[in-house]
């Protein structure tokens, strides 16, 4: 029986490793396009295995941030790892011990939650284990080798491609708006909110990092607030410190639900909250620091503008994040010549 969870696992987890390969490439391209070096950067994949949190870190690294903004960065951007956690613990067979079922809370991702959640009846943690198998070393190997490319990609292919991870920001943020307005008004709002940090004097001397969790603790909280949920039932530091504050504090958002949690969440308020956290989160991400992320706020401003389009039409993470950094590519070869 646990073997035949551990194979079905591994074969649902087979189109998550592809799709974590695409992501991950992107990552390892920005890692190494910012100055960390390839294996730091493999190695912060295969210890998180978080992509908005990793890539909010990286900019806490490049910064030099403080390791206390590390740990609140991480711990936000994460939040929603314990909703899914919690949801695991009544999901679990009760007979799997606990060590067992941390175990599985390293690999407690959107995806691996969804095909977990999706089975029918009680869940075999052996069952995550053979996603976490293919999904884990599609995630890292990804990592490894867009951080290849990236070292021998010229400059201005650098530029195109760095506004692919705002393009699949995008792609997961603008189809559930077109469904929800609450939603639409958290990335609105979270857009707005960072854009005001990005241009006022004085809050332009607040870190992305701590810019990031002020502004979803902010516009999460109100929409948490306005529009609750119905109820459905159900450098200046050393690298390998930073990386051990991201993965400890990410593992522990995801362990811990597994290990308290005795009954169902049922406060509307927190339901509500860790539901538009990521919204928020990857809204103020996104704008307005994907018009900075290019050689030139134009061709920023149209890569922005095309992934918006491509992900209002649904189109998939990989294609927005291709044709954004495809738009941004062709208006900078045009504004060499003007």
């Amino acid at each position: 029986m646990k073997r035949e969870n551990f194979r079905k696992g591994m074969k649902d987890g087979v189109p998550i490793a592809l799709g974590y390969f695409a992501v991950s490439f992107t990552f390892g391209m920005m890692a190494v396009a910012g100055g960390l070096s390839i294996w730091p950067a493999v190695l912060i994949s295969l210890t998180n295995l978080t992509s908005a949190g990793q890539f909010a870190g990286l900019d806490i690294i490049f910064s030099g941030g403080s390791m206390w903004e590390m740990a609140m960065t991480q711990l936000i951007i994460n939040l929603r790892y314990c909703l899914m956690s919690f949801s695991l613990s009544q999901k679990f067979r009760r007979e799997e011990s606990g060590i067992m079922k941390y175990i599985a809370a390293f690999g407690v991702t959107d995806e691996i939650f969804g095909i977990s959640a999706a089975q029918e009846g009680k869940v075999s943690v052996f069952y995550n284990y053979g996603a976490m198998c293919v999904a884990i070393p599609g995630w890292t190997l990804g990592t490894l080798a867009g951080g290849i490319s990236g070292s021998l990609l010229p400059d201005f292919m650098l530029s195109a491609l760095s506004v692919a991870i705002y393009g699949m920001f995008l792609a997961i943020i603008i189809p559930p708006s077109k469904k929800s307005r609450p939603v639409l008004g958290v990335v609105a709002a979270s857009m707005a909110v960072s854009t005001v940090f990005a241009v006022t004097p004085v809050l332009k001397q607040v870190s992305s990092g701590f810019m990031i969790i002020i502004t979803t603790l902010l516009v999460a909280g109100l929409a948490a607030y306005f529009c609750p949920l119905e109820e459905k039932g159900e450098a200046g530091h050393n690298i390998y410190i930073y990386i051990l504050v991201m993965a400890a504090v990410t593992y522990l958002i995801r362990m811990l639900p597994l290990a308290l949690a005795k009954n169902e969440i049922r406060s509307p308020f927190i339901k509500s909250f860790l539901y538009y956290v990521p919204y928020a989160c990857l809204a103020a991400m996104t704008f307005p620091a994907i018009l900075k992320a290019t050689d030139s706020i134009i061709s920023g401003a149209a890569g922005f503008l095309v992934a918006l389009i491509a992900a209002y039409k649904e189109k998939s993470l990989l294609t927005v994040a291709l044709l954004a950094c495809a738009a941004v590519f062709i208006v900078e070869r045009v504004l060499v010549f003007i």
